[in-house]
């Protein structure tokens, strides 16, 4: 399914929707052919009940699918942030240690930031993290650890830096983190179960107006497939349509422009 996520999302739903409306059309069809009014008439009462029963339960399962990756999805955006911010706190704390080692850092973050966008970035589609830019923030974590420390005034801030670096990395990590941590293959075999379910209930019903009955069919099966649609867009925060920028990195590139 992961192919769709690179089809804009006006073509993906009216691909999709077309698809699953015309076999929703078919299954109604086929049913209509072979059951005769009489006996599906005599499932009305019953099937009401339990029909009414596995939409609740469905229900709740999407509404917890949703909430869980709609919360992924923002908390992946949310570190991303906090990864930049970390790193502009690292420049501005740097201007605190002495010649020669302030002049260094610049170059260094510009490499790693540089090294996300331009390497790591397109990576992360497929959930993997770039070796250049590890090695980049690995040189970077090298420079900060190794410091003369008899030559540095202000203890203070470079402590803040070390810690602000820490986080960065914590930061870094949880992004190539979360851009493989997809839905269990368990619970999309659920959900897609669950849709086809919802639809092939309609069939069992009877209505007068075929046209009316599938208007209605329909209707349900394009809801289904817009939410499996959503999920799948939040579900790979750093692919797709829905995908996560790297403007915040971008942000960052324009600081240290400035303050060289």
């Amino acid at each position: 399914m992961e192919f769709i996520l690179d089809w804009h999302p006006v073509i993906a739903i009216t691909v999709l929707s077309l698809f699953t409306v015309l076999v929703s059309y078919a299954g109604l069809k086929i049913v209509r052919k072979f059951y005769t009014e009489d006996v599906l008439r005599q499932n009305h009462e019953v099937g009401g009940f339990i029909f009414n029963a596995f939409g609740l339960i469905y229900a709740v399962l999407v509404a917890f699918v949703v909430f869980a990756t709609w919360t992924e999805y923002d908390n992946s955006k949310k570190n991303v942030d906090q990864e930049t911010i970390e790193l502009a706190d690292i420049f501005h704390n740097s201007k605190a240690l002495p010649e020669p080692y302030r002049s260094q850092v610049i170059p260094l973050l510009r490499t790693y930031t540089e090294d996300v966008i331009n390497s790591e970035w397109k990576q992360l589609e497929e959930g993997e993290p770039s070796l250049k830019a590890r090695e980049s923030f690995h040189v970077l974590w090298t420079f900060f650890t190794s410091l003369d420390r008899s030559l540095i005034k202000n203890e203070i801030a470079y402590q803040e830096t070390l810690k602000h670096l820490n986080d960065a990395g914590e930061k870094r990590r949880m992004r190539i983190f979360d851009s493989s941590n997809n839905i269990p293959g368990i619970i999309w075999v659920v959900l897609l179960f669950g849709s086809v379910v919802t639809v092939l209930y309609t069939y069992f019903f009877y209505a007068k107006n075929i046209t009316h009955q599938f208007v209605m069919t329909s209707a349900l099966t394009v809801l289904n497939t817009l939410i499996l649609y959503m999920i799948l867009l939040l579900d790979n925060p750093f692919s797709g349509y829905m995908k996560i920028d790297h403007k915040p990195f971008d942000y960052v590139l324009q600081l240290l422009s400035a303050g060289m």
